[in-house]
């Protein structure tokens, strides 16, 4: 057997459930390769580590109200009125009295300025259009694809529900959802910072990863990580902050990195996270290329 054959039967190996000729086989190539001990080496001690995850204690009702008061801090100015706005709506007064609205006038005063522009266009400031590249049409793909799946939602309440499981299906269940409402994200949100289930709050993490453009949402997973103290969760939420060149988490990061009582892994990640948004954005527009391609290190 192959080393790459080897390690695709770890896991059958380690439950048991391989044949035993090809277990017999395994035994005797793990016996000889450095390469494949060094492998299932690092896979019992993910194993280990993950059946030895604890769950944090219920927070206390204080912590609780503090969050969901820093988000609607933080949603009331960013939906607090522009400066500006007073400002422009005198203009548009302005204008309105200027040029009072006479429909028939105004379609032909703005062909008139078309056809100039046009005009000058063509007669100063011709050049040749440059041929779209493979880049900007997988944008333009993408950028349809996402007004198609747009659709109002109807939120619902995570931390109200009772069970684990529970829980787990109801944040699951948010995955498949495009465009869901303010109310469904704060939910997710106070799951990922108040789950006492290591499982739900990484699920969280994966349902708000589709999000992370809202601000909110960034919001809500730069003040729950300082908080984390499961690996799997924190470096999770590192990744969802880096990913978003959220310049905002920089700070956090650099904590992260120097403190020594984390997990190495921890540690890596927010070093990793630091790099990339001290790098400028790819000009591909995939703000991950500047991250490691591994999505899960393995924890030692």
């Amino acid at each position: 057997m192959n080393c790459q054959r080897v390690q695709d039967s770890f896991i059958d190996y380690q439950d048991g459930s391989l044949p035993a000729d090809e277990s017999a086989a395994v035994r005797t190539h793990l016996a000889s390769c450095p390469i494949c001990q060094r492998e299932w080496s690092a896979l019992q001690e993910i194993t280990r580590k993950v059946d030895t995850l604890s769950e944090i204690p219920e927070p206390s009702p204080r912590l609780r109200e503090q969050f969901y008061a820093m988000l609607e801090t933080h949603q009331r100015e960013a939906d607090a009125p522009s400066p500006f706005a007073l400002a422009r709506s005198r203009i548009d007064r302005f204008f309105a009295a200027l040029l009072p609205s006479q429909p028939a006038l105004q379609f032909g005063f703005s062909a008139a300025l078309l056809a100039l522009g046009l005009f000058v266009g063509q007669r100063f400031l011709a050049q040749p259009a440059p041929l779209p590249t493979d880049n900007s049409k997988a944008e333009l793909a993408a950028l349809r694809a996402k007004v198609d799946e747009m659709g109002q939602l109807v939120g619902t309440s995570i931390l109200l529900q009772q069970s684990t499981s529970e829980r787990m299906r109801a944040v699951l269940a948010t995955m498949d959802l495009k465009s869901p409402d303010r109310k469904l994200l704060t939910d997710l949100v106070g799951a990922l910072a108040f789950d006492p289930s290591i499982n739900v709050r990484l699920s969280a993490v994966e349902a708000l990863a589709q999000h992370s453009d809202d601000s909110l949402v960034r919001a809500g997973v730069l003040s729950a990580l300082p908080k984390e103290t499961a690996p799997l969760v924190q470096v999770a939420m590192i990744e969802l902050l880096a990913t978003a060149r959220d310049q905002s988490a920089k700070p956090v990061f650099e904590k992260l990195s120097r403190d020594e009582a984390l997990d190495r892994n921890v540690r890596e990640a927010a070093r990793r996270a630091l790099a990339a948004l001290r790098q400028p954005a790819n000009p591909s527009g995939n703000p991950t290329a500047n991250l490691d391609s591994n999505p899960q290190p393995a924890l030692t």
